[in-house]
Parts: C-alpha cells; sequence; structure tokens
C-alpha cells in the first residue's frame, strides 16, 4: 500500500469526487485502497427512483437510467419469442404467454433501485 503525503491540515479531503457513477465509485474505491486518500463522493440527493435533475442515487447513468435498465426490458421482451423458438427444441407450454407490463416495469426498477 502506497501513501501520498499531502498538506493534512489544510484540506479534508485527499480526494473529492463529482458523480457516483461506475468511474467516480471506482476512482474514489481505488484512491483509498491504493494511496490510503480521504476521499468524498457528492451525488445528488438519493431516491429510489432517479430523477433527471433532483434525485440520483449511486451507480449513474448506465446503471440507473441506461445500459442495465435497457437490458432488462430487452431480456424481458424477448421471452415470447425464446419460448416460441423452444417449441421447436420440443418444449411446450399450456397456454400462450402473456406479458403483464407493470411487472416487468416493477422488476427493472427493483433490479435498478
Amino acid at each position: 500500500r502506497r501513501t501520498v503525503t499531502t498538506e493534512a491540515d489544510k484540506y479534508d479531503y485527499d480526494l473529492f469526487t463529482i458523480g457516483g457513477g461506475s468511474g467516480g465509485v471506482r476512482a474514489s474505491r481505488w484512491s483509498s485502497a491504493n494511496y490510503g486518500a480521504r476521499v468524498a463522493l457528492a451525488e445528488l440527493p438519493y431516491a429510489l427512483v432517479s430523477e433527471k435533475h433532483s434525485a440520483g442515487g449511486l451507480g449513474g447513468t448506465c446503471v440507473i437510467r441506461g445500459c442495465v435498465p435497457k437490458k432488462l426490458l430487452i431480456y424481458g421482451s424477448h421471452v415470447r419469442d425464446d419460448i416460441s423458438d423452444a417449441t421447436g427444441y420440443g418444449w411446450s407450454l399450456p397456454r400462450e404467454p402473456q406479458l403483464n407490463w407493470d411487472a416487468l416495469l416493477e422488476s427493472k426498477n427493483a433490479e435498478v433501485t
């Protein structure tokens, strides 16, 4: 473990990170673990469901609003096609599958909050 010499009395933190996305969290944790840095991280006020300008949470755009929610919705939307394809491999269901959109959104929100 390496340490960095700083003017300890001059600053409260060695690193102040703005944004709790993947990069901000990683930089903060890495600096603390590898250099013993005193770290602070600023993010929008926390909310279970983030909003564009007033509420956020750790994870950033990809995890909360972008990549992860998109993948959950795409995977969820393909299940019907996957089931249909599976009939060619011997699978069968007692009835036609149906999507409960509200349940899919609840599952997506539970995963990213």
